[in-house]
């Protein structure tokens, strides 16, 4: 008899929990729940500056349960001038029964690259809706499962100008919708490439490029030797990646690690180059450290 009165109220719970993670009507904006002054809300820093980072606790003094929301699409904003604000990417649903407390843990992204990580006790304010462009980065990672670093480098696109090519493609190209996403808010095309900076032992973000990476994908109309090399904006070769190198004809690939360490901000090609005499392949990528703050 227990057994069977446990399995139905673990049914009717299990019921309960799916009709309201889904019904948002049920759920309140979590600046409205705060209109209510039977109701409080704290959000505090976990310390770091991604994933379950942040936590809301909510006291609810009332004589109703709350039914809180706190929406992917949302920036905290940190009391501390130098510490980073949070953009939430996660939509947090939570229920607070009447006269009691409850803490939970929210899902953001810090979203400001030259600030430094939130230290752990934080006291963060609500903040607000972020425009257009940031709750359509918010809404795909609310609603797919990608890498942490590719999710941060990818708020940092939107919040600092980042490059998109700072976000990996990830094993399998696992990311490369969230790359896709923010290559369309910012009006232009899917990098090739991609580009790892330096660790700062004082900030999150360096700003300082250290590798560029990926495959070159080129076909060949007959055998011959092939040499790729990288060019500046006035055509100096600044470094050869593979020099007269026996290849196939047809269809052949290259990958590379390049280290750019010291590399002056603009644009470069890659060439591939048949025979010393016939351009094969062209690949142009920029390097660019003025961001916006």
């Amino acid at each position: 008899m227990k057994l069977k009165m446990g399995l139905t109220l673990f049914c009717l719970l299990s019921v309960f929990q799916a009709i309201y993670s889904i019904d948002k009507n049920t759920f309140i904006s979590i600046d409205k729940v705060t209109a209510n002054s039977a109701v409080s809300v704290k959000f505090n820093s976990k310390g770091g500056h991604q994933g379950n980072c942040m936590e809301v606790a909510i006291e609810n003094n009332g004589f109703d349960t709350c039914f809180a929301w706190v929406e992917a699409g949302r920036r905290l904003v940190s009391e501390e001038e130098k510490q980073q604000d949070i953009f939430v990417v996660k939509n947090q649903y939570v229920m607070v029964a009447p006269r009691s407390k409850g803490k939970f843990n929210v899902f953001g992204f810090c979203c400001q690259s030259h600030d430094v990580s939130p230290l752990a006790g934080t006291v963060f304010k609500m903040g607000y809706i972020e425009n257009k462009d940031w709750q359509t980065l918010a809404n795909v990672v609310n609603a797919n499962d990608f890498e942490m670093g590719a999710i941060q480098h990818a708020v940092w696109a939107v919040s600092n100008n980042h490059p998109v090519s700072s976000i990996d493609k990830g094993k399998d190209e696992k990311n490369l919708l969230l790359l896709q996403t923010v290559a369309g808010i910012k009006h232009i095309e899917l990098p090739w490439y991609n580009i790892d900076y330096k660790k700062s032992n004082d900030r999150l973000f360096s700003n300082v490029p250290s590798h560029i990476y990926s495959e070159i994908n080129y076909n060949l109309p007959y055998n011959g030797e092939v040499s790729i090399v990288v060019r500046d904006r006035y055509g100096i070769i600044q470094t050869t990646l593979l020099e007269d190198v026996p290849k196939n004809e047809g269809k052949n690939k290259y990958f590379f690690d390049l280290d750019i360490s010291g590399w002056k901000d603009g644009n470069y090609t890659v060439e591939v180059v048949l025979d010393d005499n016939k351009i094969i392949e062209k690949k142009k990528f920029e390097i660019n450290t003025q961001l916006n703050r």
